[in-house]
């Protein structure tokens, strides 16, 4: 067995939370070439993961979220003593995901990532979650 280290935190900021919901809820009205991804590949509602990789040049409170992201991906390596060799982790990608009611995730990796996460911003009955994993 591998253990997988998780790191779990809450960003409490209000606007920031209605900000991020706005705007997921716009681009999965917005984004055409998403909801036709999502809708070839079967996904339960909407995903930008393959139509829009620029969220944080695109929107402030996707560059505002990943700030936030950055300070709790750099304490959640510190706590595992990820040797890093001096360099800092960088965020690569971020996409948003508005599922339908039921819908949820199948399994997966993502190769060549030393962190990834998911940050939730509205799901009953909590909100603001980070949830991070050491997907190795």
């Amino acid at each position: 067995l591998f253990a997988t280290p998780f790191y779990e935190a809450r960003i409490d900021v209000p606007d920031l939370l209605a900000g991020l919901e706005r705007s997921c809820r716009a681009l999965a009205q917005d984004d055409r070439a998403g909801r036709r991804w999502s809708k070839e590949h079967g996904y339960p509602g909407y995903t930008s993961y393959a139509s829009l990789n620029d969220l944080p040049a695109r929107d402030p409170d996707f560059a505002d979220l990943a700030k936030q992201l950055n300070r709790h991906v750099a304490a959640f390596a510190e706590s595992c003593a990820f040797d890093l060799g001096g360099r800092k982790l960088r965020l690569n990608s971020l996409w948003a995901n508005v599922l339908k009611p039921g819908g949820g995730h199948s399994g997966h990796i993502h190769p060549h990532s030393v962190v990834s996460g998911t940050f939730y911003v509205t799901v009953p009955p909590a909100s603001g979650a980070l949830k991070l994993e050491d997907p190795r």
